[in-house]
């Protein structure tokens, strides 16, 4: 769940993620103060074979 707007910090983009929720870091980058950290979700193998035999 995105919590941006509640955030105390307005340049951070935060959220809400379930335990266990498998993330894939894209890019991490460092600007002078602060540092960006780009993710993805990543599905689980057993997932992800589901929604192939569906198709």
């Amino acid at each position: 769940a995105n919590i941006w707007k509640w955030s105390a910090n307005t340049e951070e983009k935060e959220a809400l993620l379930a335990v266990g929720t498998k993330l894939k870091v894209i890019s991490v980058h460092y600007f002078g103060y602060k540092w960006e950290i780009e993710v993805e979700l990543v599905e689980d193998e057993e997932e992800q074979h589901q929604n192939t035999s569906l198709t």
